[in-house]
């Protein structure tokens, strides 16, 4: 019997260890189905959880079943996409088992949170990111059957969670970091206890910008009635902790559907001053345990009335804090004798009747005493009824209050009364008469590596009336030392309402001193500045830009200046600079530099420079003296934003300023522009108006001599414009063809010839982006003259050798040529000039177009028996075989293609007039000259025969008959003449 029981003790045992692993596995997807479809039924939002890590276990927490969503999630649609509501690494629900196996509804037990992130989200409008169930009306009209879920739950729990609230409609912040939760309760009683334990490793508080918590230590034990159907909870059992300042609270907190309900009471249970003194920023460190202190606190406020949307609870907080001190454990001097009696009150929830009551503050600083009383009836308008008197040791006070890296030493004094309304509408302020010095300061920090020594002011405001109008605020003698550099100056300003200044400074600042002391991002600078400046002056001038009525005079000098950023190519220095200054000029007496590889040297006015500087588009006046070796303009070109190759530098256009009216006479020795290098350029160049007028600019480029008289335009930064007069002596052909984009486009080959020119010449048009002519819009007159030149071996030559079969033409010579040309709508056009060709000599004329197509016509004289034998044929056609080798025949040839590929030929029909012309004129002679012996012939025989009288012998005489037949041939001649 006992063997059969303990047999059926051990199937049983089997059978639920077996259940334990199998029913998981049998109802996992039962489960996991339902959780999804209650969420898509109830939730406006996507929850997101790994399918793959979807797990459910009896032993975790059995009997009840744990269902484990690993990488769990909750993202939030519209107006918060892309914001998250929850995620975890672990979410973990108890549901009970029994309702699982034999129930219609699945009944939530427990639920834990495993490194959860929570981030709620208020709009200003209200809407919030954790509203995520759907409205009540569209839940009603579901035709879904009722939730097969119910809510049990009577335990939870936080991992390591972070929970951050911001809600930006009030606005207010929270944001706890390493939070861990537990808290148990039956939610399904009428009423419960709710129990609670919460730790916070950093808890920051912030409201209207104003940081009243930053990472502090945060713990909370609660016992919390709820009732009323969840909405009315009373405070029991409790305490909260931030640092070691410990609070307790009584009373309820009631949710209502329009607005919050609340009787809260506060105390503080700990009377020390040491729990206070953990809440000081900086002190609650590693070593606070250490710190000495005595002293009693009392500590308790409350929270009473209605919170909504228009309305806040009056409230109420008193703090007072009795014969205090504390001490640094290493110290020798404590802060003694504190004393606080503060109330802060509101009685209606109106923040602007909030009273603040600081009826007495004072600590002794060593032998050191503060003294302060302030009330603050009213926050607005602001009434104030406040005095602070202090004489501080700063070097005592640096040893009570040690800051890590920071020195401090001195003798400073405060004593303060004000009393009156600030009232920002009508211009009010309260009362004051305040009084400050300091004497013997020093400061260093680790920082700032260099301290600032003698440190010393007397300082002073002044107002008796409560009007800003007469507020007067004097500083005097105000001076300190830093590595040597002094540095003093007095201020007096007054009038609030149009502040009224009257400054006087003097010393010297080393730049790269102050540079460490206070870094600039990106860039470096270095330098030695002295000045002595005056200036007075109402801002109500300087903002009416009544210049003349802000008297500025005095001195300055910079000496080794030095400066370098990342965003700027090239380093600025100046070792020499001086100028001085009154309120219509500054003028500079040298300034000695560099920009990066150019040097300068100016002297010269400046006018109107205060305008410059404060005011809108005002005009700054100078005329200038401009010195330099080397200007190396490719450095200031404004960066055309395309990239480069390794071997192409991208150029871009160089600004003229809109807003400076400036005449600048220049002296330079070399300029580098682009490829070019200019030398020994000198002229005027006047800056007005965003237009940049040469006069008389004079340099030497590529061998030549250039005069330049004209301007150029940037008003229109995205189409630059010029309109130079531009004379050229003696530059070499070759050079200008390979230094000028123009030349290359237009003649090319000039790049192969030998020789020099001069040119008188008035051009216009635009410049690209990268400050290269726009040969389209070139516009130009003007005339080139060639004293010689020679060009040899090119494809002209030999195409015109081809089509001529001229043997002697394989170079093209000029002397004394003086060509008139000119550039209209993409096209340069050459009136008439003469070269050889060879020993021929040639008329040319013509054009060649922007896009490389050329059209021109060449006329050269050539003697007949240098044409070739074809050619010859074709003359001797006409004149019976007869041809003088040495005539010269005009041959006229065209020259089409483009500047690669000319195609020259000779134009026939012309040439036929041409040879016809040529022949008769030679028949004629020819005939001319038989008819002369014809006629001299029969006069001699007349004479001899004189006798004879026989008409018929005479007729048929042969030197008659040969008369005659020249006769006829010329009347031949005469006719083909006329019919051709």
């Amino acid at each position: 019997m006992v063997k059969k029981i303990l047999l059926s003790i051990v199937v049983l045992f089997v059978v639920l260890l077996a259940a334990a692993f199998i029913l998981p596995i049998v109802f996992k997807d039962k489960i996991k189905e339902s959780i999804d479809k209650e969420l898509a039924k109830s939730l406006n939002a996507d929850v997101v959880f790994d399918v793959n890590k979807f797990s459910l276990t009896l032993f975790k927490n059995f009997p009840n079943l744990t269902a484990e969503m690993r990488d769990f999630g909750v993202f939030n649609r519209e107006p918060f996409a892309g914001e998250y509501l929850f995620a975890a690494d672990a979410l973990q629900v108890e549901v009970n088992l029994r309702d699982v196996l034999f129930g219609d509804q699945l009944r939530l037990k427990g639920i834990t949170l495993v490194q959860p992130l929570i981030n709620v989200i208020v709009l200003e409008d209200g809407r919030a990111n954790y509203d995520i169930t759907f409205p009540a009306e569209e839940v009603t009209e579901s035709t879904e059957e009722p939730s097969t879920f119910s809510f049990g739950i009577d335990h939870w729990q936080i991992i390591d969670g972070d929970i951050r609230y911001d809600d930006r409609s009030m606005p207010f912040l929270l944001d706890l970091k390493g939070v861990n939760h537990s808290g148990s309760g039956d939610f399904t009683q009428d009423v419960f206890d709710l129990k609670t334990r919460t730790t916070a490793d950093t808890l920051t508080v912030k409201y209207d910008g104003v940081e009243y918590l930053t990472n502090k230590t945060a713990s909370i034990d609660a016992v919390i009635s709820i009732s009323e159907d969840y909405t009315r909870y009373t405070f029991k059992e409790n305490l909260s902790r931030i640092n070691d300042f410990v609070m307790s609270f009584d009373g309820w907190f009631k949710m209502n559907d329009d607005n919050y309900a609340m009787d809260i009471a506060f105390s503080s249970p700990e009377n020390t001053f040491k729990s206070l003194l953990s809440l000081v920023p900086g002190m609650y460190s590693e070593g606070f345990g250490d710190i000495k202190t005595e002293g009693d606190l009392k500590f308790s406020g409350f929270v009473k009335g209605v919170y909504s949307d228009t309305q806040l609870p009056a409230f109420n907080v008193n703090l007072n804090v009795l014969n205090a001190m504390f001490q640094y454990p290493d110290l020798p001097t404590p802060i003694s004798n504190i004393n606080l009696d503060m109330l802060v009150d509101n009685k209606d929830g109106i923040i602007d009747n909030t009273v603040i009551d600081i009826k007495n503050l004072h600590m002794d600083f060593g032998s050191n005493p503060f003294d302060a009383r302030a009330l603050i009836s009213k926050l607005y308008p602001t009434t104030v009824d406040a005095n602070v008197k202090a004489r501080l040791n700063l070097a005592e006070l640096n040893k009570m209050f040690p800051v890590q890296g920071l020195e401090m030493r001195g003798n400073y004094s405060i004593d303060l009364t004000a009393k009156g309304v600030y009232d920002s509408l009508k211009k009010t302020i309260p009362a004051i008469d305040a009084a400050m010095a300091l004497a013997n300061g020093y400061v260093k920090t680790s920082e700032f590596p260099l301290p600032l020594e003698a440190l010393k002011f007397n300082a002073s405001i002044k107002n008796s009336s409560g009007r800003m109008a007469e507020t007067f605020i004097a500083v005097n003698d105000f001076s300190m030392t830093m590595d040597s550099e002094n540095f003093s100056a007095d201020l007096m300003l007054q009038n609030l309402e149009d502040y009224t200044w009257d400054l006087k400074a003097n010393g010297g600042v080393d730049l790269e001193k102050i540079t460490k002391i206070f870094p600039l991002d990106g860039m470096t600078v270095a330098g030695k500045v002295k000045a002595d400046i005056q200036t007075k002056g109402k801002m109500s001038d300087l903002d009416a830009e009544r210049y003349d009525r802000l008297p500025t005079s005095g001195s300055a000098s910079l000496k080794d200046f030095k400066y370098t950023a990342t965003d700027l190519p090239y380093a600025v220095g100046l070792s020499d600079a001086e100028m001085t200054f009154d309120p219509r000029k500054i003028d500079l007496k040298q300034i000695k530099g560099t920009i990066g590889k150019s040097d300068f040297n100016v002297s010269g006015s400046v006018s109107n420079y205060i305008g410059y500087m404060f005011g809108k588009n005002e005009l700054l006046k100078g005329s200038m003296n401009f010195n330099s070796t080397l200007l190396d303009l490719n450095e200031f070109m404004v960066d055309t934003g395309e990239e480069s190759t390794e071997h192409t530098e991208s150029y871009g256009v160089i600004p003229v300023p809109t807003n400076i009216d400036f005449v600048l006479r220049s002296t330079i020795a070399t300029v580098k522009m682009m490829d070019f290098n200019i030398t020994q350029a000198k002229g005027d160049i006047i800056v007005r108006d965003g237009v940049a007028n040469l006069s008389g600019l004079s340099f030497s480029l590529l061998g030549g001599t250039f005069t330049m008289n004209g301007a150029y335009d940037t008003k229109d930064i995205q189409h630059p414009k010029y309109d130079f007069g531009l004379k050229i002596e003696n530059m070499a052909i070759a050079q200008a063809a390979a230094g000028f984009s123009l030349v290359k486009a237009y003649a090319p080959m000039a790049g192969l010839m030998s020789g020099n020119f001069s040119t008188d010449f008035k051009i216009s048009g635009e410049l690209l982006q990268d400050m290269m002519p726009d040969l389209k819009t070139i516009n130009a007159d003007g005339l080139v003259k060639i004293a010689q030149a020679a060009l040899k071996e090119s494809t002209l030559i030999s195409g015109i050798t081809s089509v001529t079969r001229l043997d002697d033409t394989n170079e093209v010579t000029l002397r004394d040529v003086l060509m008139s040309a000119s550039i209209r709508n993409g096209k340069l056009s050459v009136k008439p000039f003469q070269v050889k060709f060879g020993q021929y000599t040639t008329a040319v004329t013509g054009s060649t177009g922007v896009d490389g197509s050329i059209d021109y016509s060449l006329k050269m004289d050539v003697p007949a028996g240098k044409l070739g034998s074809q050619f010859n044929s074709f003359v001797s056609q006409y004149t019976g075989g007869k041809n003088d080798p040495n005539a010269m025949i005009p041959l006229n040839i065209g020259l089409g293609g483009t500047l690669l590929s000319p195609q020259p030929k000779v134009i026939m029909t012309e040439q036929k007039q041409q040879v016809q012309e040529a022949v008769t004129t030679a028949a004629k002679q020819e005939a001319e000259k038989k008819a002369t012996e014809l006629v001299s012939g029969l006069l001699g025989g007349s004479k001899s025969d004189s006798t004879k009288t026989d008409s018929t012998k005479i007729t048929e005489d042969p030197k008659q008959k040969a008369a005659e037949e020249g006769i006829k041939t010329i009347q031949n001649l005469l006719k083909k003449k006329k019919g051709n």
